[in-house]
């Protein structure tokens, strides 16, 4: 009897067996010749891994062919590759699917396993013709902040989600209701279809393409560079407020009623409940009045209406507060409004995080800014800790030691008793540039 020669794979004009160690996917060769002992036919190589950590911020897997998911109690993705592509041994994935990868708590992750074929994989209980993007609501976003909902999940899904129209649906890990709720406006314009919660969900879902994990360009911020139609955080502003019903072609309201002798441009005062608090409210109040504003206040316990808040931000020319994640609401801000942003003491980290995480969004949403960093006296860390304590001696030093410290002194220990007279020159300026 003649025996069959064993099966073997040409890459180039180079011959390797089935169990050969060459690595298709580490090469630059997207064919291989297989010879099956019969016959000769081209099949495909990966081109490159379906899962990339390379990026330093996020992980991403993108997958095309037969894709199944087993989400209760597994958090498995199946990847089934196309039957032309030559794959030469399964791989694994653990991927975090939230889009900030430096965050691990609340946070659910995903295995990504890559088969030779359908064998190993559940059959498929859903079918579905549109592709999935999963994603993670875990870490910072989940207990509410409003910064990491838009850093985190909502601008970068924006931007994987919006050029397919609705057509793809969201799987949610480390799914959180109230963020779903919260959000809602936003999450029903990206997808037609249910969302589903990943971690619970029983049915084997299977898609032609699926994307696990969200790009994320920066803190706050869109990279034209890597955006679809080089989009930027000036449109991102503008398809808020439309999504939110709000007008996007119209001047600031002060303006707006400028032919109103009497009318004052109003501000509105973000009032935080925990940490970094106005000690003298009333103070502030009675100087921002005194200053020619009509007086608004925003308490963040109370910002979980955004289709009501979004409506009374828009109805304001400047927003006002310390530090902190109530700022991110310049979203719902008309071109040219201005935002003012109290820095309180923490030295050059301090400084640097209000001009990345606000300052910056903000002037590229076409806002305008000033900013005022308190003094020493201004912080309730001097009548806590006196003079002689690093905290107030050396706040670089202290920044230094690394993140624990900064958090507990400058981010959950401090708050301001802000000083008016030296403040009100922060608000008349406010008013000219307000005039212009």
């Amino acid at each position: 009897m003649q025996m069959q020669k064993p099966s073997t794979h040409r890459i180039d004009k180079t011959i390797i067996t089935r169990n050969s160690n060459v690595d298709p996917e580490k090469t630059s060769i997207t064919k291989a010749t297989f010879d099956d002992g019969i016959e000769n036919y081209e099949v495909a190589l990966p081109s490159k891994p379906i899962c990339d950590y390379s990026d330093w911020r996020s992980d991403i897997c993108n997958m095309t062919g037969d894709i199944r998911t087993n989400g209760y109690n597994n958090s498995t993705i199946f990847f089934i590759p196309p039957a032309d592509t030559y794959v030469p041994k399964e791989q694994q994935w653990s991927i975090n699917p939230y889009s900030q990868k430096m965050y691990t708590y609340l946070i659910n992750y995903v295995t990504v396993k890559q088969l030779r074929g359908p064998q190993g994989a559940s059959t498929c209980t859903v079918n579905m013709n549109v592709p999935a993007i999963l994603l993670s609501i875990g870490g910072p976003s989940a207990p509410g902040n409003i910064w990491h909902a838009f850093t985190d999940v909502l601008i970068p899904l924006f931007l994987a989600s919006k050029p397919l129209r609705g057509e793809v649906q969201l799987l949610i890990s480390s799914y959180h209701q109230d963020f779903i709720d919260k959000h809602s406006l936003i999450l029903k314009d990206l997808t037609r279809y249910e969302i589903i919660n990943f971690d619970q969900d029983e049915e084997v879902r299977c898609y032609p393409q699926m994307m696990v994990g969200l790009l994320n360009h920066r803190d706050f911020g869109i990279d034209p560079d890597r955006a679809f139609d080089r989009f930027n955080m000036f449109r991102f502003r503008l398809y808020i407020r439309n999504t939110y019903s709000l007008p996007v072609d119209v001047d600031i309201p002060y303006k707006v009623h400028d032919s109103l002798t009497d009318k004052k441009p109003r501000l509105m005062l973000i009032l935080r409940s925990s940490t970094r608090k106005f000690l003298n409210q009333e103070e502030i109040e009675e100087a921002i009045t005194k200053n020619g504003f009509e007086l608004v206040q925003m308490d963040l316990k109370n910002g979980d209406n955004l289709t009501k808040l979004s409506k009374i931000v828009d109805s304001c020319d400047v927003l006002m507060g310390i530090h902190g994640a109530g700022l991110t609401n310049m979203v719902f801000l008309r071109t040219n409004a201005l935002m003012i942003q109290v820095i309180p003491l923490g030295g050059s980290h301090m400084n640097n995080g209000a001009h990345g995480y606000y300052d910056l969004p903000a002037q590229e949403m076409k806002l305008r800014t000033i900013h005022y960093t308190i003094t020493v006296e201004e912080s309730s860390l001097l009548d806590k800790y006196g003079w002689d304590h690093p905290a107030i001696k050396d706040p670089e030093a202290v920044s230094a030691r690394g993140w624990q410290d900064r958090q507990k002194y400058y981010w959950f220990e401090q708050d301001v008793r802000l000083n008016v007279t030296r403040f009100e020159p922060v608000l008349t300026k406010a008013l000219e540039l307000l005039k212009e």
